[in-house]
């Protein structure tokens, strides 16, 4: 029972970081962008900030999750 409800969050986990790593954008594009708009949306970093804040938790999710099946599952 509990090992399917962490299959099911990993799967879930899994599509999001997928989804929120492809969202980012490449290191070069983002520096020029964010010197010409000026002003920042999110804070001192803007959008990339959240986006790479976000993908840091997925991915701690995604360690996590991954440990707890191994151990569920024996």
């Amino acid at each position: 029972m509990i090992l399917n409800l962490f299959v099911v969050l990993f799967a879930l986990v899994c599509v999001a970081l997928v989804f929120f790593v492809l969202l980012q954008v490449p290191k070069q594009a983002g520096l020029s962008a964010s010197m010409a708009s000026g002003g920042s949306l999110l804070g001192g970093r803007g959008v990339e900030g959240g986006l790479v804040r976000i993908t840091s938790v997925l991915g701690g999710l995604f360690m996590l999750l991954a440990l707890l099946i191994g151990f569920v599952s024996r």
